[in-house]
């Protein structure tokens, strides 16, 4: 997608005010296409979550999946923001992702220091809040090296706490909580008992139905609220040309 010179320039503008290192992302739909059907698609998704039969609306959200290659970063990040774009609607985007941490290459900002730190006592949760050119979406990272513990970290009570002060600090936002994959890590098992609501990713002729079916046996069956089918590229998305990643809910 091209820009004109003046939202180039408006681009560059935000970007250097939040700290930003370059342009961000082109398949953070929401930023850059928010007409396209993908970022539609991803709506729908918010609007779902926010109207669910017989649930309030959950403020602390997990987005995982079975496996590496899902793409849950991507939902979790257009998840963000399209809740951000909403009237008053303030969202934390919480990477839990200790291992293979990628908000930084999808918003473009230098590894920094978050949770990681914050869990061992050598950073303040202030200190570490990132800035995005998204209005009232900001990011909390994982950490600016990847800890050698990454597990026994958020196994740990801090880490719990951890949540809870963030919850409690910030109760005018929402929380979305980027994990690792079920299949590879523990770490989701651990931040699962944290949040009030679920939400897997499975990626569209990747994901194994025995992979898929594993990891929802590690996870409390009722804070799963549904699955993304991501990167599908068949009717109707080639409809609407946009064939390369495409976010459609499956429940």
């Amino acid at each position: 997608m091209k820009l004109s010179k003046a939202m180039e320039k408006q681009d560059q503008g935000l970007m250097k005010q939040a700290g930003m290192t370059g342009r961000l992302d082109d398949h953070l739909y929401m930023y850059h296409m928010p007409y396209s059907y993908t970022a539609e698609q991803i709506r729908k998704l918010r609007t779902y979550l926010f109207h669910m039969p017989d649930k309030s609306v959950p403020r602390v959200i997990m987005i995982t999946s079975a496996l590496p290659g899902e793409g849950k970063s991507l939902i979790a990040s257009n998840l963000a923001i399209a809740i951000a774009k909403g009237d008053d609607q303030y969202v934390l985007l919480v990477e839990c992702d200790l291992r293979k941490p990628s908000l930084h290459n999808l918003f473009k900002y230098p590894p920094s220091k978050g949770v990681s730190e914050i869990i061992q006592g050598t950073a303040r949760i202030e200190d570490c809040l990132i800035k995005t050119p998204i209005d009232k979406l900001t990011i909390l990272p994982s950490a600016q090296e990847a800890p050698a513990n990454p597990s026994e970290l958020l196994e740990s009570k801090k880490m719990s706490s951890l949540i809870k002060e963030l919850s409690e600090r910030y109760s005018d936002r929402f929380l979305i909580i980027d994990t690792s994959p079920i299949q590879a890590t523990v770490d989701p098992k651990i931040i699962a008992d944290q949040v009030e609501a679920i939400v897997m990713v499975a990626r569209y002729r990747y994901t194994k139905e025995s992979d898929f079916k594993m990891a929802l046996e590690g996870l409390p069956k009722d804070k799963i609220v549904g699955t993304v089918l991501n990167a599908l590229d068949e009717l109707p998305a080639r409809k609407y040309k946009y064939s390369k990643y495409n976010y459609h809910k499956y429940y």
